[in-house]
This record gives structure tokens, C-alpha cells and sequence, in this order.
């Protein structure tokens, strides 16, 4: 039987990633939402809801952006490791996206009414930064060949 040896690949181009990157997005917005107003009303505050919620969301857009956004041409297993991985890169952008979320949530009286702006304003600063760093720094082709 004959092993593949061509060099691993993405299973689409930069503009698709960009695209399925946001849809990601999206949807972890969503996980991020549910979370955040599912621990509020049981008296937990914002900063701390706003971190398990981030936490949360960031696990799903993992899964989601491995096996949708950055899939290579061939199956490879998720490891800890590559997510622990994408949890470092996020981290810059996370902590941007949550810095922004509090600062907005405390200091713009409309969005302490509506804590889901202050989830947009986070999420939009951050999704740029953390889409390069996906892309160059966890799924990597070389990174994801081994």
C-alpha cells in the first residue's frame, strides 16, 4: 500500500477560513451569551461570569475552527496539547475582547443594561487578532504534519 507523502495542506483557501472563522465566531458569541446570562441571575458578577463564559466560548470555536476552518486534507486527532495551544494564542485577544467587555460594561450606562454589547464590542477587537493567530500559531501546517 502506498503512504501519501505530499506535504499536508489546508482542505480550503485563506478566504474560506476567514469566512468560517466568523461564522465561528458566531457561534461562540452565542455559547458565549448563554453562558454569561446563564450565571448571572445566580448572583455570580460580570468579571467573573464574563471569564467562565470567554473560557467556554473559546473551548467550542477550538473545536469548531479545527475541524471546520482549518481542516487539513487528512483526519488528525484533536490533542490536549493543541488545545492548549490555541488557549495560549487566544489569550492576547482574550484578554483584549474581555478588557474592552468590562471597560464598556462599566463605563457606558446603555450597555450595563444590555451586558450583550459589551460581549460584541469584546468579541469584534478581538476576532481579528485571534484569527492570525489560529491561523499562524496553533493550526499551522507544520504544527498539525508531526
Amino acid at each position: 500500500m502506498k503512504q501519501d507523502t505530499a506535504a499536508p495542506r489546508y482542505a480550503q483557501g485563506f478566504r474560506t477560513q476567514m469566512l468560517r472563522f466568523a461564522v465561528s465566531g458566531v457561534l461562540g458569541f452565542g455559547v458565549d451569551a448563554a453562558v454569561l446570562y446563564g450565571l448571572m441571575p445566580f448572583g455570580i458578577q460580570f468579571p467573573v461570569a464574563r471569564a467562565f463564559s470567554f473560557l467556554a466560548a473559546a473551548t467550542f470555536t477550538w473545536g469548531f475552527n479545527r475541524r471546520h476552518t482549518f481542516q487539513l486534507t487528512g483526519p488528525k486527532p484533536p490533542t490536549w496539547a493543541e488545545w492548549l495551544r490555541y488557549m495560549a494564542a487566544m489569550a492576547a485577544g482574550g484578554l483584549i475582547n474581555y478588557a474592552v467587555s468590562v471597560w464598556s460594561y462599566h463605563g457606558i450606562e446603555l450597555i450595563r443594561q444590555h451586558p450583550v454589547f459589551a460581549l460584541a464590542l469584546g468579541s469584534g477587537v478581538g476576532m481579528v487578532f485571534n484569527f492570525f493567530s489560529a491561523r499562524y500559531l496553533v493550526f499551522r501546517l507544520s504544527k498539525r504534519a508531526d
